[in-house]
């Protein structure tokens, strides 16, 4: 079960999110349940949000949260033991620890894993050194770690247990002040898309271009019968109309694939790409009123490679 994220540099907050998002979107198993977003702030302050059920769009998050530029967030199904918070711990002006599969369990001298690496952070050891050394120690526990530390610096790694699975996926990439960790296992991607989550937290850290691009539908989207399907989408990606052949469409319809995987995305006369994920929705005179899933009302594009008019 579960995805750990951490990222460290300009926009760490929304870079972990966007990354949760996308794997909630394109990613199907252990995610979109339970979550623990945690940052850091410039002070060193710990702060913490939790939901046990939704996954990224449950979660409240004030506003100033986002400026932080060491985050990190832990999600997996629903309705896991409280407090939540013990599965992605923070220590004031010391770090955060996040992971999967089960990083709160208890080593082999009875402490948590994930606050074992934090106490070792307090006493002063390199983030790198720190994780090895407990995952080290604890060879045979069902665990992943991801740790920051309070300048940025990011160390992970798995037990070999976790390391003999054939489900486990770790992307990591670091470029000067920008550091960036997903780890999961469980989580099984459409169409070979597991590097898209990373690549649009990887954007929103250096702001290097993504093949791909999150897309949002609001409740004020047209949904139109067509000879052919077609999104439209505004210069903010924002979603503003939806075309589509399916017979099926109704004036009313209390659930129907309102995005269709496949479907090609317009902007002002360019095709910019085509739609990887799908959005089920309930219409209603024309326009979609409520998405049902996924409920972050939120979808995926991968872009063409040549832009074409």
């Amino acid at each position: 079960m579960t995805i750990g994220i951490a990222a460290s540099g300009p926009n760490a907050a929304k870079s972990v999110l966007t990354a949760l998002y996308a794997t909630e979107t394109l990613g199907k198993g252990a995610v979109g349940g339970f979550a623990v977003f945690a940052v850091m702030t410039d002070s060193g302050e710990v702060k913490q949000c939790v939901t046990q059920r939704g996954g990224a769009c449950r979660l409240s998050i004030p506003s100033e949260w986002m400026r932080a530029n060491k985050a990190a967030v832990i999600c997996s199904g629903p309705d896991r033991p409280e407090p939540l918070e013990q599965f992605l711990p923070g220590m004031n002006s010391v770090g955060l620890v996040t992971g999967h599969r089960l990083p709160n369990r208890p080593g082999f001298d009875g402490q948590p894993l994930n606050l074992a690496v934090l106490r070792r952070l307090e006493h002063g050891e390199q983030v790198q050194h720190a994780i090895d050394a407990v995952l080290a120690g604890n060879g045979e526990c069902d665990a992943g770690l991801i740790a920051i530390d309070r300048d940025g610096n990011i160390g992970y790694g798995n037990t070999q247990r976790v390391k003999r699975r054939a489900d486990t996926v770790c992307l990591e990439r670091r470029e000067d002040d920008a550091r960036l960790v997903i780890m999961h296992n469980s989580i099984y991607f459409l169409r070979d898309t597991h590097e898209a989550p990373f690549s649009l937290a990887w954007e929103c850290l250096t702001g290097s271009q993504s093949a791909y691009q999150m897309l949002s539908v609001t409740q004020s989207v047209q949904a139109l019968a067509a000879e052919s399907d077609r999104v439209e989408v505004d210069c903010t990606g924002k979603i503003c109309r939806v075309e589509t052949a399916n017979p099926n469409l109704a004036a009313n319809a209390e659930r129907l694939t309102a995005i269709y995987m496949g479907m090609p995305v317009w902007q002002s006369g360019v095709l910019k790409g085509h739609i990887l994920s799908e959005l089920i929705g309930q219409i209603s005179d024309g326009h979609i009123i409520r998405n049902l899933e996924p409920v972050s009302g939120k979808v995926v594009l991968k872009k063409e490679m040549h832009v074409t008019s």
